[in-house]
């Protein structure tokens, strides 16, 4: 083989891309924290939990959140969807176990004031006032959090509520089935308590300007939601006898009746959707639902559709709905749909292409619409700077991690900011404003501080966490849910929380390595079960990743300049121990297996607090 030919050979050769551990690569080892927008540490209070230190436990789920019961009960839990669990067979059940602590510690109102001392936001729940006033309108979560943050600060907060009740779409959204109203409004009396004065039947744009909160206040947070269902352009949808689904949820979730027929068709396939279908069960209605979507494309949670099946719910996947059949009177007969061929082009966009000649007539006499959700653009009537404030594509123009929007001394969050999420980015969002609204008066310099610590544990490990199944709290039986419409999901027992928290992987324990012990037996390598670990020599690891940190470490470590040495001589200097991060499960074999006690088991534990 010609020099040339070894040249390219060598030029190509396998390298490893790696990363030198600092405080921050270890708590993104923590997927469930890193997964959650308001970073709750669901490894922390699951751990808490399996020791039996329930108190701990809450205090940490309660700590980043003043929402914490709410989202033990109807959080999306992208939490779930990060866990590590998840690459070894099924993700932790931490919304379940976050619920069993709430409802542990309290779910009354004088319970959740004894949880706002608990509380990581900045101040305290007796602050001095500092004379600056703050409005926030809509009582929803985003609106509520940034004025539960700016409370604790000293500001003097007003909340406008077009609603007779608090609580936006948590009240007016969820359905009692999944979400007691009484339990939203003891968690949204805690921030009463910290002075919060909500004025409620109070609508932005007709009860009061923002001309008027502009001369009346410093700061002005818009957290409008989106309360107006999208339309479906097709003949016969837009007559008021169809229904519009965030309105019917409105008025259904306020324990008011509305007149269904006796077999209702919904159109749509995420989760406002399924709480208009399940909903229509409950009030004794045959349900069919109509997606555009596959079961694998559709938006609505996974259990969310299989409890639609289990109550008797008809879903028809790939149909697109073209029109609406009425008789000659006039009244809804039925739903025209065709079979749809793909939903997406090959770039990934939306264009749907129809099976020809597969068009048919699904029998009915109501029909809803759950297809998406706008914003009522009437907030801007009466105001001065309307032309000057930005609304793009139905949400107002809102910088990211800030809340700012066009308009100086105008903030917002939530979904009429950043289209459709869940309660807890919604949360998220309330926190960044209420942080922007206090630097920009009061020229603040928030900063989160963390605070971390390595100790060393025993190398061995009970495996049972591993044998341990995956098991969800039960649910009533679907024929007697379907009759209630209080909440379905049951709690777990005492027994049953602690084996779930018992099969947390522990993502803050990771080896480690030290390289003077170290005789190179390969023996952890061998033993290891996911096989995360490889000993490769200096040469293969690429040396000039992340600005040649990896390089300088090397050199600083073994005294010498790596880059005037060949690969024999790399290589006779020492080696390199990998890890996988994805594969480890935190097992401990290799501490346990080595022969010289070169690799130890280091948990980090960390605390944090916004400080400034």
């Amino acid at each position: 083989m010609s020099n040339d030919n070894e040249d390219i050979i060598q030029t190509y050769k396998e390298l490893y891309d790696v990363v030198i551990p600092d405080l921050d690569y270890y708590l993104r080892q923590i997927d469930c924290r890193d997964g959650c927008p308001v970073n709750t540490d669901p490894r922390a209070y699951m751990l808490a939990i399996h020791r039996g230190d329930l108190l701990e436990g809450y205090k940490i789920a309660r700590g980043p959140n003043p929402f914490a019961y709410i989202c033990g009960m109807i959080c999306g839990a992208p939490c779930e969807m990060a866990c590590r669990r998840d690459r070894v067979d099924k993700t932790l059940t931490i919304r379940a176990q976050k619920r069993y602590l709430d409802e542990w510690f309290g779910l009354d109102r004088e319970a959740h004031i004894r949880s706002l001392e608990f509380s990581y936001a900045r101040g305290t729940t007796n602050p001095r006032p500092n004379g600056l006033k703050v409005a926030c309108i809509g009582a929803g979560v985003a609106s509520l959090t940034c004025a539960h943050d700016l409370l604790r600060l000293g500001y003097d907060v007003d909340v406008y509520e077009m609603m007779p009740k608090p609580g936006g779409m948590l009240t007016y959204g969820v359905p009692n089935y999944r979400l007691k109203n009484d339990v939203v409004y003891a968690e949204i009396g805690a921030i009463e308590h910290l002075g919060a004065k909500i004025h409620y039947n109070t609508k932005l744009g007709r009860d009061i300007t923002m001309n008027e909160l502009q001369d009346q206040y410093d700061a002005v947070f818009l957290g409008l939601g989106l309360w107006k269902s999208r339309d479906l352009p097709i003949p016969g949808a837009s007559e008021p006898d169809i229904i519009r689904g965030i309105e019917y949820l409105r008025v259904i979730c306020n324990e008011q009746k509305w007149k269904v027929g006796e077999h209702i068709v919904v159109i749509g396939g995420g989760n406002v959707a399924y709480d208009v279908a399940r909903s229509s069960v409950r009030n004794g209605a045959k349900v069919t639902m109509v997606c555009l979507e596959t079961r694998d494309e559709q938006t609505a949670d996974e259990f969310e559709i299989e409890d639609g099946i289990e109550e008797g719910i008809t879903t028809h996947n790939r149909l697109a709905p073209k029109e609406v059949v009425r008789d000659e009177n006039g009244k809804v007969t039925g739903l025209k749909v065709q079979e749809i061929l793909s939903l997406f082009d090959y770039n990934g966009r939306f264009s749907p292409q129809f099976v020809p000649n597969a068009e048919f007539i699904i029998p009915c006499d109501t029909i809803a619409l759950a297809i998406g959700q706008g914003m009522d653009m009437g907030f801007l009537n009466g105001w001065d700077k309307a032309d000057e404030f930005i609304v793009d594509r139905g949400i107002i123009q809102t910088e990211k991690g800030t809340g700012r929007t066009s308009i100086e001394g105008v903030y917002a969050g939530g979904d009429a900011a950043f289209g459709a999420a869940l309660f807890i980015t919604g949360i998220r969002q309330g926190q960044e404003a209420a942080r922007s609204i206090d630097t920009d008066l009061r020229e603040t310099r928030p900063y989160k501080e963390f605070v971390g610590e390595f100790t060393e544990l025993s190398a061995h490990r009970d495996k049972t966490y591993l044998r341990t199944n995956w098991q969800l709290p039960s649910n009533q039986p679907p024929k007697l849910r379907v009759l209630n419409t209080n909440m379905v999901e049951n709690n777990y027992t005492d027994e049953e929380v602690h084996e779930q928290a018992n099969r947390c992987l522990q993502c803050h324990v990771s080896p480690v390595f030290n390289g003077e012990l170290c005789i190179k037996c390969n023996g952890c390598v061998d033993v290891c079960p996911c096989n995360c670990l490889k000993l490769v020599p200096l040469s293969k690891l690429n040396k000039d990743v992340g600005e040649g940190n990896l390089r300088k470490a090397i050199d600083n470590f073994y005294g010498v300049d790596s880059s005037t040495m060949n690969d024999e001589e790399t290589n006779n200097m020492g080696s390199a121990m990998l890890k996988d991060e994805d594969l480890c499960i935190r097992c401990g074999l290799c501490a346990e297996k080595c022969p010289t006690q070169a690799v130890t088991m280091d948990a980090m534990n960390y605390s944090f607090r916004w400080i400034g």
